[in-house]
């Protein structure tokens, strides 16, 4: 028992984490603009038709404002890519400046505090950080200096907000691997070493139960 003590202790300090938090913050619900950008197609001087004839194997085409921006967001084969509604031209990558302004539609008293202050814009196209995913590849990395330390990563070719992450994810993310005992990347739920605390401490509580009751036994 005194070996199982510690895992136990975090099994009952990380649970606690999970139950009181509320689960939307922690995935960022919260973190999305809250002004919309009403479209008119009278906006978009590059003809919808053309792209459609540029592309005719596109999955789907929407119209997009990005950065007080207009384009049409064209998704193939998992891809998204980014045509100018004004000149027709594709957008391989989002300026710092375009994704800047992307991230600060998110501030405001509901989201991302509207006094915080961007600390760095950071272009990523390799070796990602390990809370985003490596298929979201390039994208810019947006810091703010909120009481949260919230994170936005956009995607430089769709300009979409791919993740958000914030210091509560962060320690949510941390107790989650001590809690199912894999220190790697923290994914996998049904490792020997968790099997094996777990069963260990199923039998000493049987045996603490039992030895309990023995000694009821003894002063009946």
């Amino acid at each position: 028992m005194l070996l199982l003590a510690l895992p136990i202790l975090i099994w009952a300090l990380t649970g606690s984490y999970f139950v009181l938090m509320d689960l939307g913050y922690i995935r960022s619900d919260h973190v999305k603009p809250v002004k919309v950008n009403y479209l008119s197609l009278s906006e978009f001087n590059y003809p919808v038709a053309d792209v459609y004839r540029r592309y005719p194997q596109a999955e789907t085409i929407s119209l997009k404002n990005l950065a007080n921006r207009n384009y049409y967001q064209v998704r193939i084969k998992g891809k998204t890519l980014l045509i100018d509604a004004s000149s027709g031209l594709l957008v391989n990558q989002l300026s710092e400046q375009q994704a800047t302004a992307i991230a600060q539609r998110l501030q405001h008293p509901q989201s991302i505090a509207s006094d915080a202050k961007l600390l760095r814009v950071t272009l990523i196209t390799e070796h990602p950080p390990s809370e985003l995913a490596k298929r979201h590849l390039p994208v810019w990395r947006v810091d703010f200096d909120d009481s949260a330390s919230s994170t936005v990563y956009i995607s430089s070719s769709s300009g979409e907000v791919v993740t958000r992450r914030h210091d509560y994810w962060r320690l949510f993310d941390l107790f989650w691997k001590w809690h199912i005992m894999d220190y790697d990347d923290g994914e996998a739920i049904d490792n020997k070493l968790l099997l094996t605390a777990a069963m260990i401490s199923i039998i000493a509580v049987l045996a603490g139960l039992f030895l309990v009751w023995q000694r009821r036994r003894r002063y009946l």
